[in-house]
């Protein structure tokens, strides 16, 4: 029979192949090596970018960095995983120029390069700048939660706490009942009494270890605590219910698809972060202006405002609490005069400034003679019609108007839901294998910059990527 036959294994050539050779020119792995190579590992804080004169000599970070983002790219992140890649694989074996550093190594890499990495991240949006890859056109912001490796069982909430406090002072109660009980009682008791005097041990330790997970809730201001990583908070995570996590913010250019900045927070909430991404992403791009678009758990007065003084147009969906009943006038129905700060009613009557609500962030404005009004019925059953303005009401407005122009940007903003739907589930990476937040932000940024690479060379071609290089 005749089949295609391949060399003997005890087959001696004249001239042996080198591993360049198995590599093709436009191998996606040539990015990875001459994009790390123009990195400046030292100025970026990489550790052991310096070595010191005694001692045994260390991994080059660039080489561990090269590891990690073609695991990443290839769905391999575990340390474990990559150490063997590094005796196998060819494309590794050429990346790594034969080098095999273990497990630990590898992981201590990640672990110990966090802000670091982040700035590999940055030099490569600079780098995709400086070779015009990127527009800067329009930037969409959005988060995601990514699950913690600490498990959820290992939360406690304050209620929490103070149940089970309560649960042990009763247990307690009760075993220091048997005690006095077995003292009026004979020595034949003494061995039960032991076991109740280490049961009362064991309880107090576990008071002692509840007071410890209160203070650190006291001292952190927070309303819960995971005695594994606290770091990790429970946040709530759309259809996924509740998830013990990070939340991962991420500014993505919409034409390029390229994640120009990320952050990693314990914020459940994202109607603090529009501000501090927006401006990062401004940064980035190294632009002096910037449209931004995101979804409505970004709105917030505050945020928008800060935008504008910054030279950013942020345009967000109003999420504000309307109370208002049908059949009754919608606070559209009431005219604002902004010179002289007041409101014209439906009937033509004015509601001037009465008092601020901090709390809310607004102004509320009424009049005092609404009960002789004939259009009452229409508009409130209480005494008088109260209306409310936030404080930074222009810049809500400002928003609304720019979405009802133009509401293609919705549509628009999908394209960050994409590098979402990659992480996790390309990738892999709906669970950090780290704990803490400082590796938990290394590993993210190791997974970022791996996908910007991969997106650049899925959208300009390695060819290209290693003509910019130089």
């Amino acid at each position: 029979m005749r089949h295609i036959t391949g060399d003997s294994r005890q087959q001696a050539t004249l001239f042996p192949d080198t591993l360049d050779d198995y590599i093709d020119e436009d191998h996606p792995v040539r990015v990875i090596d001459a994009f790390v190579d123009t990195l400046d590992m030292k100025s970026l804080d990489f550790s052991k970018a310096e070595t010191l004169v005694t001692g045994r000599k260390p991994y080059h970070p660039g080489d561990l960095l090269k590891l990690y983002i073609y695991g990443y790219l290839n769905q391999t992140r575990s340390s474990r995983r990559l150490e063997k890649e590094c005796h196998r694989n060819i494309e590794v074996l050429w990346l790594l120029r034969r080098l095999a550093p273990d497990f630990k190594t590898i992981s201590d890499f990640r672990k110990d390069n966090g802000k670091a990495v982040h700035g590999a991240c940055r030099a490569f949006i600079h780098f995709c700048r400086q070779a015009n890859l990127l527009t800067g056109r329009l930037v969409a912001i959005d988060g995601s939660k990514f699950k913690a490796a600490a498990s959820q069982d290992n939360v406690l909430t304050r209620k929490q706490l103070s149940e089970q406090r309560q649960r042990v002072d009763q247990q307690i109660e009760q075993y220091l009942s048997q005690l006095d009980k077995a003292d009026e009682q004979d020595t034949g008791v003494e061995l039960g009494a032991q076991r109740v005097q280490k049961a009362l041990r064991q309880l107090e330790a576990e008071g002692i270890e509840l007071d410890v997970i209160k203070a650190a809730m006291d001292e952190a201001g927070s309303r819960q605590h995971c005695t594994t990583e606290p770091d990790a908070k429970l946040m709530r995570a759309g259809r996924g219910g509740m998830v013990v996590g990070y939340n991962v913010q991420s500014a993505v250019d919409i034409d390029s698809g390229v994640i120009v900045h990320h952050a990693v927070n314990c914020d459940g909430a994202d109607n603090r972060q529009l501000q501090p991404m927006a401006e990062a992403a401004k940064n980035a791009l190294e632009c002096s202006y910037l449209d931004v678009v995101a979804d409505a758990g970004y709105s917030n007065g505050e945020q928008l405002a800060a935008c504008e003084a910054q030279g950013i147009t942020a345009t967000v969906p109003s999420n504000r609490s309307l109370n208002q009943r049908d059949g009754y006038f919608h606070r559209a129905d009431f005219t604002y005069h902004a010179e002289q700060d007041y409101y014209v009613c439906p009937a033509g009557e004015i509601l001037h400034y009465k008092t601020r609500c901090n709390s809310n962030k607004a102004w509320l404005y009424t009049r005092s003679d609404c009960g002789e009004c004939a259009l009452k019925s229409r508009c409130t059953r209480a005494e008088n019609r109260w209306l409310s303005r936030h404080f930074n009401e222009e810049a809500f407005a400002r928003s609304e108007c720019r979405l009802q122009e133009n509401p293609e940007l919705m549509k628009q903003r999908m394209a960050v839901e994409r590098p979402f739907a990659i992480l996790k589930h390309a990738w892999g990476m709906r669970r950090f294998l780290c704990w803490g937040l400082p590796a938990v932000q290394a590993e993210m940024g190791i997974g970022i910059l791996s996908y910007n690479i991969g997106r650049m060379i899925n959208r300009v071609g390695t060819r290209k990527l290693l003509a910019a290089l130089g």
